[in-house]
């Protein structure tokens, strides 16, 4: 799961935004709604999910236009994640985990972190080497397979996600290695280990199916590597030693495989370059370097006092400095500095030299070596006293080469110094080998780096602005060949050795750049809301993604799901998206995901996740952020959702903006990166993902990519170029097709708000609102449709601290809904409509009859403080030509017709229309079930054309008609027509 993506720049503005719509984090009088874990019916009024067995051709391949597809036919795959302990339920409930599963509407599951080191539920036997499959483990999910398989439920496999080597695997430094993401790129042992746990997960005979995955239709797909790349540890300045930080604060690379690494760049370069000399000739190419204006940055010459000093800033600070010949960095001397007491303030003590020039707008560059008997932390400054340049260095109790380089941003003659600063602890600093002088925009091959000496460095991410274009590229190609020969490699091995026939994705696009279009198909990562730590707790943002003008999970910078992930050709899957609990708004995701992806054409949607943890697939209870199965909230929204994106109810994009970007921008991007989490060559509006599709097209293209070519950026409210998809930033999204209308956002801000078939009239609260044809005709014809209503849930006595967290307060069960209400119009063509409050496995017990107002729109309630339910059924009764079409059809007839009448049933007045060919005598009776005259109606001469008689069954003949089923006839020379009517007087 992605920790990277929510970032908490945005709260405060967005909480301004909206702060008058917050309301009680808390709410009393919910109502619980709970979906039974067996329940695997199916029901009228639920879409139908078969659970039809997949067919041992029926594998999955790519067709000509870039989609998944089975035996010819695109299919679309809507799918959950199962992580830990829920990839393995005990063989007595995998046949309703899988049943549950088909009848939501999933159709894929994504197996994640089955490779778990730090825990009993795994593949792996807890405590032993990760190079034997657990049997019990192994057994569930075999089991699992089966099932799914039995309910067309088709299989992700993930293969080195979260597995901790250890010593019994034979890793040498196993006990330092903090993270194996990165160095399973290119350390062999690893590489080798890999291969044998897919060999041993992916052949191995499953007794309940007999096959193994290889050769199961089963598996649709296969992921190489989860959120891990080299080049995206590179970005984040993780490829230090890890004696310079721990995980989170940089460097996690143990000396192995840091020496590792170095060493297979300089066997780059030399295979490239042959010589130092024909390096230097590149990477330096038009490169200009001014004098230095450093006075013995050696201290080889002058006593050091002469040029420098060391400034004690507070009285409580003590220290010296002298002179050493012991391991200087170059020469015969260094400068050591030692404090033995500090007042805990970084600046307390700095070393410092003065009386350099800087000019406005030119580049300089400061390089010095250090090191310190301890880890310690080392401030720089350039200044005067204007800060022109700053940073902060991690020195260990080695020789270390910095640089600081800036673009000054004023004009100092004579008065700018530099300091050095450590005085947040006591220590003993060692100085050598400093320098500062003017440069151009870049520095090519430095001072003492030798191709020959196997002395040249990997440059930092964030240091590549001051490099050399030359240098840049060569790196930025190293570490992407890395991963692109490792994907290679292991598909490789994948298909032709162990004989997989499904298409093989490497990792995930968000985590890095070119490699991943080297494999069969890309994938990508999004969320909203994710929670964060916080001093010592938790919190989310607990926004709504409506509010966001930037695109949230769609295409904002922080996200960027589904603007320029795709390439063309190849099939495009999000295989984790989610909006977290308890975030009071997360049903919108839903709506919003699938609306999106549909248009964007994503052929994946794996919601994350389903279950995971623990084995409890009954207790009423929602655990922690992420699963869903115990979520109704999201769950009762599954169903069509699923629907609608498996068969394509919403449409494609009309237009696909191809981004055809030059190998030099791909590999240039590191020096022009506006620090944003995904890193891309050109600055084109990501808000294009919300009008447009928008597709990869090519790294390798012969020129540059023209921004210029791009249409304009869009503006709220964003409407898609099919019109199917408006985004309303103010706080509604609405999609609107034929045969599926949603609506997420502030129900309670809009008031006849039109939806075309479908009005809101008013509503209360945030929810989400879906309407789904359950048939092959449009909303407007179906006989048989379904709304879904959801809010809020929360757990029983689970209390907010605040808007942002509950901490450890979750609460219990059972879960409850708030109960919200709304009022709708439905443009139906029937004569009455029946609205059945559905029970929790969508089953109908009870029902509302509506009547329309004569011109085919149905005013509805939907109150949940009455009907505890999320699902309302609706049928459709009689089906009449709409007024208007009726009354202005003043051609004669073809053919003598009886129609339906309407409104039916009906408690005060119907309208009965008919039409002759020719002028006649004609009756028309009512009669009751017992063949009884009640009424007549017509008894007279008729001319040919169409009529319409308006019965009033209360008031005629100044008796009110019995309620019941009556039957009205038309009787002419020629014919004689009945049709029945229903009464509720």
């Amino acid at each position: 799961m992605l920790r990277f993506i929510q970032l908490f720049n945005k709260a405060l503005i967005m909480n301004i935004i909206f702060i008058s719509l917050l309301y009680s984090q808390n709410f009393t009088d919910g109502f619980n709604f709970y979906l039974p874990p067996d329940d695997t019916s199916n029901t009228r009024f639920l879409p139908y999910f078969p659970a039809k067995q997949i067919g041992n051709s029926d594998f999955v391949t790519i067709d000509i236009d870039g989609h998944f597809s089975i035996a010819g036919e695109q299919i679309r795959f809507w799918g959950v994640n199962l992580e830990h302990g829920g990839n393995f339920p005990l063989q007595s409930k995998a046949w309703y985990v899988a049943g549950k599963l088909r009848k939501m509407g999933f159709n894929l599951i994504r197996f994640h972190h089955m490779d778990r080191s730090w825990g009993p539920e795994s593949l792996f036997e807890w405590g032993q080497d990760t190079r034997h499959l657990n049997p019990e483990y192994l057994d569930r999910f075999e089991k699992l397979i089966s099932e799914l398989k039995k309910n067309n439920i088709f299989a992700n496999i993930n293969l080195f996600v979260s597995r901790h080597f250890n010593k019994l695997d034979g890793i040498p430094d196993a006990d330092s290695i903090e993270s194996y993401k990165g160095i399973s790129y290119f350390d062999p042992q690893l590489i080798a280990l890999q291969k044998e746990y897919a060999q041993q997960l992916l052949t191995h005979i499953n007794p309940y199916t007999g096959l193994a995955l290889v050769n199961d239709p089963v598996m649709a797909m296969v992921e190489i590597t989860n959120e891990n790349s080299l080049y995206w540890m590179w970005r984040l300045d993780q490829l230090r030693h890890m004696a310079t930080g721990g995980y989170a604060g940089g460097g996690h690379i143990t000396d192995r495989h840091y020496r590792m690494l170095d060493s297979l760049w300089n066997d780059c370069l030399s295979d490239k370059y042959i010589t130092t000399d024909n390096l230097r000739n590149i990477w330096n190419e038009g490169i200009y370097k001014g004098d230095d204006q450093i006075q013995d940055g050696g201290f080889e010459i002058y006593q050091i006092t002469t040029f420098w000093q060391l400034e004690l800033r507070t009285d409580s600070t003590i220290g010296f400095i002298e002179e050493d010949v012991n391991n200087p960095y170059e020469g015969n001397k260094s400068v050591k500095i030692t404090l033995t007491q500090v007042d805990s303030i970084f600046w307390c003590a700095q070393f410092q030299q003065t009386a350099f020039t800087v000019q406005k707008d030119s580049f300089y560059t400061l390089t010095f070596a250090a090191r310190a008997a301890e880890n310690r932390l080392l401030h720089v400054g350039v200044q005067d006293p204007e800060i022109y340049a700053g940073g902060q260095f991690h020195l260990t109790s080695e020789w270390q080469k910095f640089n600081l380089y800036f673009r000054s941003c004023g004009t100092s003659n004579g008065n700018t110094k530099i300091t050095f600063m450590f005085g947040e602890e006591p220590g003993i600093y060692w100085f050598d080998d400093i320098h500062f002088f003017q440069c151009d925009s870049t520095i090519g091959l430095e001072d003492g780096e030798c191709l020959e000496k196997r002395t040249v460095k990997r440059i930092a991410f964030d240091d590549c602005k001051i490099y050399s274009d030359s240098r840049v590229k060569d790196i930025s190609e190293f570490y992407i060949n890395i991963e692109k020969y490792f994907f290679s490699e292991m598909m490789d091995y994948l298909k032709n050795d162990l004989g997989v026939k499904v298409p093989i994705m490497g990792t995930q696009y968000g985590m890095g750049v070119g490699p991943y279009s080297s494999t069969d198909y890309i994938d990508n990562h999004v969320y909203w809301d994710i929670p964060q730590e916080y001093n010592g707790s938790w919190k989310i943002h607990n926004l709504p993604m409506v509010f966001d003008n930037e695109g949230g999970t769609i295409s904002s910078t922080i996200s960027k799901g589904m603007s320029g992930v795709g390439f063309y050709g190849k099939p495009f899957t999000i295989s984790e998206y989610t909006f977290s609990f308890p975030n009071i708004y997360q049903t919108e995701g839903v709506l919003f995901m699938s609306a999106y992806a549909a248009f964007h054409d994503v052929d994946g949607m794996m919601y994350f996740s389903y279950n995971g943890f623990d084995n409890d697939w009954e207790s009423d209870y929602i655990f922690m952020f992420s699963h869903i199965h115990r979520n109704t909230a999201i769950m009762a929204l599954m169903p069509s959702c699923a629907k609608a994106y498996r068969d394509h109810f919403i449409s494609s994009a009309k237009e696909t903006i191809s981004l055809n970007y030059s190998k030099d921008e791909l590999l240039l991007m590191p020096k022009y990166n506006s620090g944003d989490v995904y890193i891309e060559p050109t600055k084109c509006s990501r808000k294009l993902a919300l009008r447009h599709a928008v597709r990869n097209g090519s790294f390798d293209n012969p020129v540059p990519f023209d921004p210029l070519t791009l249409p304009a950026e869009p503006t709220s409210p964003y409407t898609t170029d099919t019109d199917e998809i408006t985004w309303d930033t103010n706080g509604i999204l609405k999609v609107v097709t034929p045969k599926f209308i949603g609506l997420t956002g502030f129900l309670n801000q809009y008031t006849n708000y039109n939806a075309e078939n479908l009005i809101l009239v008013t509503g209360s609260g945030f929810g989400t609102l879906m309407w789904i044809s359950l048939d092959a005709d449009s909303l407007q014809r179906a006989k048989r449709s379904l709304i879904t209503l959801s809010s809020r849930i929360q757990n029983t006595g689970m209390i907010w601290e605040g808007n942002y967290t509950v901490n450890d307060n979750w609460g219990g069960s059972p879960t409850v809904f708030e109960r919200i209400s709304i009022t709708l119009k439905l443009k139906i063509l029937a004569d009455s409509i029946k609205v059945y409050p559905l029970d929790v496995m969508g089953a109908e017990n009870s029902s509302y009859t509506y009547i329309h107002d004569n011109s085919n729109w149905f005013e509805i309630i939907l109150d949940q403080h009455n009907d505890e339910t999320v699902w309302f059924g609706i049928e459709s009764y009689g089906h009449v030509a709409p007024v208007k079409e009726f009354e202005q059809d003043q051609s004669i007839p073809k053919n003598t017709y009886l129609y339906q009448n309407y409104p039916n049933p009906f408690n005060s007045e119907t309208i009965i229309r008919y039409q002759l060919k020719k002028s006649g005598y004609i009756t028309i009776k009512i009669f009751n079930i017992l063949a009884q005259e009640v009424r007549t109606l017509v008894d007279s001469e008729k001319k040919s054309g169409c009529h319409k008689i308006i019965w009033d069954g209360k008031t005629d003949q100044g008796k009110s008609v019995n309620s019941g089923i009556y039957f009205y006839q038309m009787k002419t020379q020629d014919c004689c027509i009945r049709r029945k009517l229903l009464i509720l007087n």
